[in-house]
C-alpha cells in the first residue's frame, strides 16, 4: 500500500513540474520563409534560446495562415512574434498576455516590442569613431520616426553632438528641406542621417539624390538602412540577430514581471556596414584592426 501512495504521489509531483513547465514557457511565432531569408529567423531564435531561462516552443507561420487559429493554439503565459505575420497573432493576443514584437521596423502602436531602428546611442558612437569631425547631426523625419528622433535629441547632447531634426509631412517638403540643407556655406562638420522613414529616406526619390549631392560635396551620410553603404553611404547599421533575440527576451520577461504601458525600443545592438570608397573619398583611411570590426565593406 505504501509503495502504491508513493507511486501515486510521485505521479503527481510529475504532472505538477510539467503543468508549471507549460505555465512558465515562452512560445516564439515567425513566419515560415525559404532561404536565404529563414536565416534571420534562426539567428533570432537562437538568441532568444540562448536567452531564456525556460522551455521554448515554437509557431511557425506559413504564407497563408489564420491569425485566429494561430493564436488559439498559444497556451504560453508570454509570446514573441516575429515578423508581418507575427505582428498579426500579436493583435489578437496582446491584451490578454504579455507579448512583444520584432524583426519589424515598428513604432509605438500598444503592442510592445524591438524596433529594427538602431539605437541612436550605436549609431553616434559609430559616427565618432568613423567620422570624428563631425559635431552636428542634420536628420529629416516624419511622425512615422518622431519616436525615435526625441529619443535621440538627448543621447546626441550626451555624445558631444547638436542635433537638427526637421520635421516633414511628404516627399515635397523633405525634398524642400534638403535643398536647402545643400544650399549652405560650409557642411565640413554635419552629418546627415537617414532614418528608417518611408518618406526622408524613400529608397526611389529621395535616396538617389541625397547620395549624388553628398558625394559631390563631401558630406558624411550615415543611414539606420543596411543597404544604404552599398548605394554610398559612409556607413549604415545592420542588424544582429541574435542579439535582437536576446533583446526580446529580456523585454518580454520585464512586461510579463510587471504590467507596463506599451514599450517599444530601438535595437541595441547593430553591426556595422562600411563603404570603403565613400570613405576614402571623403579623406578617412581605416586601418587592418578597424576593418576588422566592420561586419560588411562596400564596393566587394
Amino acid at each position: 500500500m505504501k509503495w502504491i501512495h508513493r507511486a501515486k504521489f510521485l505521479t503527481l509531483l510529475l504532472l505538477a513540474c510539467c503543468f508549471f513547465s507549460q505555465a512558465e514557457s515562452l512560445t516564439v511565432v515567425y513566419p515560415e520563409v525559404k532561404a536565404p531569408y529563414d536565416k534571420i529567423f534562426q539567428q533570432i531564435t537562437r538568441g532568444i534560446a540562448e536567452e531564456a531561462q525556460e522551455e521554448i516552443l515554437e509557431i511557425k507561420l506559413s504564407h497563408k495562415f489564420d491569425p485566429d487559429d494561430a493564436a488559439d493554439k498559444i497556451t504560453t503565459d508570454k509570446v514573441i512574434a516575429l515578423g508581418k505575420r507575427g505582428l498579426q497573432v500579436a493583435r489578437k493576443i496582446y491584451k490578454d498576455k504579455p507579448v512583444v514584437v520584432g524583426a519589424l521596423p515598428i513604432r509605438p502602436n500598444g503592442i510592445s516590442g524591438v524596433s529594427l531602428t538602431a539605437d541612436p546611442d550605436e549609431l553616434f558612437d559609430y559616427l565618432h569613431e568613423l567620422a570624428p569631425e563631425i559635431t552636428k547631426v542634420t536628420v529629416l523625419y516624419t511622425p512615422a520616426s518622431a519616436w525615435v528622433i526625441d529619443d535621440a535629441r538627448e543621447k546626441a547632447k550626451a555624445k558631444g553632438l547638436s542635433l537638427n531634426g526637421i520635421k516633414v509631412e511628404n516627399i515635397r517638403e523633405a525634398v524642400k528641406a534638403y535643398d536647402r540643407i545643400f544650399a549652405r556655406e560650409d557642411l565640413t562638420k554635419t552629418a546627415i542621417w537617414l532614418p528608417l522613414d518611408p518618406i526622408t529616406a524613400n529608397d526611389k526619390i529621395i535616396v538617389p539624390v541625397i547620395l549624388e549631392k553628398a558625394w559631390s560635396n563631401k558630406i558624411v551620410v550615415f543611414s539606420s538602412k543596411p543597404n544604404h553603404a552599398k548605394r554610398g553611404a559612409l556607413f549604415s547599421a545592420i542588424p544582429n540577430n541574435e542579439l535582437l533575440g536576446r533583446q526580446l527576451v529580456r523585454l518580454v520577461e520585464k512586461i510579463s514581471a510587471q504590467p507596463l504601458p506599451s514599450i517599444v525600443n530601438p535595437l541595441k545592438t547593430v553591426k556595422l556596414a562600411v563603404n570603403l570608397r565613400t570613405a576614402a573619398h571623403l579623406g578617412y583611411e581605416y586601418g587592418s584592426g578597424k576593418r576588422s570590426g566592420f561586419a560588411l565593406t562596400f564596393p566587394k
